[in-house]
């Protein structure tokens, strides 16, 4: 029987991304690039913010046309806006043949095959009920660098801003062996760096571990250069993992870790659980560790009751850290979340005209930090063809910086290579083979 080919449009988190590929082994479908071709089409949605809600359903709404031209063509939601809303998709989109929630995947050829078979069935599965949350792992192409592992599911931090435990459910942590074993499977693939995810990734624990016992574990695997993991819990940034991160020789030098807000004001209504002394004490560990570390974070502006003296701590603490990034949004009401009960919300205008000074700001830093790599040798594992130019290659150093690299030939994807800067812009660096 002919492989069906699917073509997945994914929003949203690495979360996000690890789920379509494991959309595609599922299917055991061939993935493709062009939704006209595809036989299936799905939209991996993001329920993160009111905008990206709005976004996964305009994508379904563009697919139509291609509904109408070949009525055979299967086109689903999949993700945190199908969890989210569920049946009301399928009202509201009669195109729309299937609804699947993040823990659902393992069912989807079940959903296909039911739909192929019986033309008026709409399935959805949006069970939290799910034993077998990690039976599938992720698709993987042969030869590709990079890759992902989920090690956990869902999250029990119930931030009062926050979708994800209402989406994803509560934290399920993955056992150890399957770790190593799906680790050990992409390496034989031609991964050479690997990201482990989660909702709140260091505060895995099983069967009496925790995440620094997992580090340990992990770089005793042959052919793994490169590990890296997010995202990271402030709180539960313990002595033992900044150890494990400084001995570990394959841990790269960056850790993104969310504060969210700079006022303990604000981190005490968003349900946060630390404080702005903890976090910056925490900094303080991590860099006297680990000199070269970089950092990002992710803020949120405008929740709540936020006055200009609690943007002013957030800007603050922008200054004082010194990220080298920062993705940084206006607060947006999630139904079912703490936050959409709150009384009061700053003006959308006054949040905007907070965000573009912080957003300025953390430009001039982070250009700063790039041009600080001006004439340094780094380390750059090469991933492939760089996105401005195909004649040339791009990598990223330790720290999660992206190089491109002129007159290189693809012999070189998959190897860490010494390179030097010799440019510097906002968002990437250029240099040259030694």
């Amino acid at each position: 029987m002919k492989k069906e080919s699917v073509f997945i449009e994914t929003y949203g988190c690495q979360m996000n991304e690890y789920d379509s590929d494991r959309i595609i082994n599922a299917l055991n479908a061939i993935p493709t690039n062009e939704p006209n071709n595809a036989d299936i089409i799905i939209i991996n949605t993001c329920a993160i913010r009111e905008k990206a809600d709005h976004k996964a359903v305009s994508a379904i709404g563009r697919y139509n046309k291609l509904k109408k031209d070949n009525p055979n063509l299967i086109i689903g939601m999949s993700g945190c806006v199908a969890q989210l809303y569920g049946k009301k998709l399928l009202k509201d989109m009669p195109y729309l043949d299937f609804v699947l929630g993040p823990r659902g995947i393992p069912q989807i050829p079940k959903i296909i095959n039911n739909i192929r078979s019986e033309e008026k069935n709409r399935p959805i599965e949006t069970s939290m009920d799910v034993e077998d949350v990690f039976d599938i792992s992720p698709y993987h192409q042969e030869g590709k660098v990079v890759g992902f592992v989920s090690i956990q599911q869902g999250c029990n931090k119930k931030c009062a801003y926050c979708i994800v435990p209402t989406t994803r459910g509560s934290e399920i942590n993955r056992p150890m062996p399957e770790i190593i074993n799906e680790s050990q499977d992409l390496v034989k693939k031609g991964a050479r760096e690997l990201t482990y995810i989660g909702q709140t990734v260091n505060s895995w624990k099983h069967d009496g571990l925790r995440f620094f016992n997992l580090l340990d574990y992990l770089q005793e695997i042959d052919g793994l250069e490169r590990i890296r993991f997010t995202t990271s819990f402030p709180k539960d940034i313990t002595k033992k993992m900044i150890d494990s991160m400084k001995n570990n020789s394959k841990i790269c030098n960056q850790l993104h870790l969310p504060v969210q807000s700079g006022s303990n004001r604000i981190l005490r209504q968003m349900s946060r659980t630390y404080t702005i002394e903890w976090y910056r004490d925490r900094i303080e560990l991590l860099k006297e560790a680990i000199p070269d570390l970089a950092l990002s974070t992710d803020i949120i502006i405008g929740f709540g009751n936020e006055d200009e003296n609690d943007f002013q701590m957030t800007m603050d603490l922008i200054n004082l850290i010194e990220f080298d990034t920062v993705y940084s949004f206006k607060y947006s009401i999630r139904p079912g979340t703490p936050g959409e009960k709150m009384k009061s919300h700053v003006p959308d205008n006054v949040a905007s005209e907070r965000l573009h000074i912080l957003q300025a700001r953390q430009k001039e830093i982070t250009l700063k930090k790039n041009l600080e790599c001006l004439g340094k040798i780094e380390n750059v594992l090469i991933e492939g063809f760089s996105k401005q130019n195909q004649n040339d290659l791009f990598g990223r150093t330790s720290t999660n910086k992206v190089v491109n690299i002129k007159n290189l030939d693809e012999s070189h994807i998959g190897k860490i290579i010494n390179v030097k800067i010799i440019e510097a812009m906002q968002n990437s660096l250029i240099g040259e083979k030694i």
